[in-house]
């Protein structure tokens, strides 16, 4: 009987760390770790990319090196041979400084990063990919000055553009700032003020999409909600050389903006951050199966505090040429002060838009709190009859902190969820894994 008992506790304790401390004997999926040290933020985009059954993945270890790591979709846990690349030169511990990655047209690929606000200058490198696509050859590390100390990056190429690449950054203003290249990243002019809000110093938020060809859409705000108390939510998209509110009508052409830069009413205002659910900040930014935008983000019922998050969902409704937005789960409270609105994090699935995944650290129908005061994954999914979500609890952590969930765009897996899991104290402060379900 004794032998039992023993046989029956190390069977539960096995269970319990099964993947760095998740409990995953009430979850149907396998976590898998991908990265064993690395972390983002939310502003650098793509964070992961998927090609030829390889995820890419973008991240910043716990010594500030600048790093991307591959994993294969058909077996994620196994590490492969030459799979894990320092890329930057340089070490400075903030997650500000995850690089952005993307596959050019060429199938080479590009990362873009920076120092967060610490120098102007943005680096690069492009590598080469193997005809298995498991092995990269970079090129070398190249940085270009700028006006401004850089943050951020976020990375498209437009193929009906001649395969012009655009980089949006926080530069010049502390506004979001862009740049292009027409040399495959050889040269990049700019950069220049893309929204401009109040003296420079207020700093608009933005999140990014694009379909590749000639669009990309974006969702911002007035600025930082620990700044502005009427923080509000706005939409707009480039196209062809010109700017447009939401239901196509012309704001500015993009030379006219590189003179002027646009401010953020000249958008689609979708949420008026001096509703009772308080000031907004943008998380995600999707295309549906018609190509209409739909997006996700917070709303602070508490105001400036923090302790009362709320996560939202909009989405552009074409017949009625408006948004339709609604609250859809409760946040919890921040992940740390005085950093009072980071959330534990909102995604969409670029395959589904009528699923989300989202962390929390209470129940999402109610906002009371969880029973282990770590913060949760679940998975949403709308009802169109109500245009309500019903949400799954996916994994049920006991012992740390599972936040910031992306699903990578252009995959085709049944499930491909990634997010980071153990300690952040803040943006330079963590101890963070990323770790993932993923069934092809």
């Amino acid at each position: 009987m004794r032998l039992l008992s023993v046989l029956y506790f190390i069977l539960i304790t096995q269970i319990a760390i099964a993947s760095d401390g998740t409990d995953i004997s009430e979850s149907q999926y396998k976590v898998h770790q991908l990265v064993n040290d690395g972390a983002w933020t939310w502003f650098n985009d793509e964070r992961v990319i998927v090609d030829n059954q390889i995820l890419y993945i973008g991240s910043i270890d716990s010594q500030g090196r600048v790093q991307v790591v591959l994993r294969s979709l058909a077996n994620p846990s196994e590490e492969l041979q030459d799979g894990k690349y320092i890329i930057s030169s340089w070490s400075s511990k903030d997650d500000h400084n995850n690089p952005a990655l993307i596959k050019l047209v060429d199938g080479r690929i590009l990362a873009v990063y920076a120092k967060h606000d610490l120098e102007p200058q943005i680096y690069w490198r492009i590598a080469s990919v193997s005809d298995s696509g498991k092995k990269l050859t970079w090129g070398p590390e190249t940085s270009t000055k700028i006006a401004a100390k850089a943050t951020y990056s976020n990375l498209f190429q437009l193929s009906q553009e001649n395969g012009r690449i655009y980089n949006f950054i926080r530069a010049i203003g502390y506004n979001p700032n862009f740049m292009y290249s027409d040399d495959i990243a050889g040269t990049w002019e700019g950069p220049f003020v893309l929204i401009r809000s109040g003296n420079d110093h207020t700093r608009p938020y933005v999140k990014y999409a694009s379909n590749g060809k000639d669009r990309i859409d974006f969702l911002y705000t007035d600025g930082h909600p620990r700044d502005v108390r009427n923080n509000n939510v706005y939409h707009l998209y480039y196209k062809g050389g010109s700017f447009y509110k939401s239901d196509g009508t012309l704001i500015k052409t993009l030379e006219q903006v590189k003179e002027i830069p646009l401010v953020p009413s000249d958008g689609t205002q979708i949420y008026d951050g001096l509703s009772e659910t308080g000031r907004g900040w943008v998380w995600d930014l999707e295309y549906d199966k018609n190509g209409n935008p739909v997006a996700a983000y917070i709303s602070s019922a508490d105001g400036a505090r923090g302790n009362d998050l709320r996560y939202r969902y909009a989405r552009w409704d074409s017949n009625e040429k408006k948004w339709i937005d609604k609250q859809i789960a409760f946040a919890g409270t921040n992940l740390y002060v005085p950093e009072n609105h980071y959330a534990g994090g909102i995604t969409i699935d670029p395959n589904n838009t009528e699923i989300v995944y989202i962390s929390t650290d209470v129940i999402p129908e109610t906002g009371e709190k969880n029973n282990s005061g770590h913060y949760q994954i679940y998975q949403g999914k709308l009802s169109q009859e109500h245009y309500m979500f019903t949400w799954e609890h996916l994994i049920k952590s006991t012992s740390t902190d599972n936040i910031r969930p992306i699903v990578p765009r252009e995959n085709n897996c049944k499930i491909c969820l990634i997010w980071l899991q153990g300690q952040y104290n803040s943006y330079t402060d963590y101890k963070m894994s990323v770790v993932g379900i993923i069934e092809e």
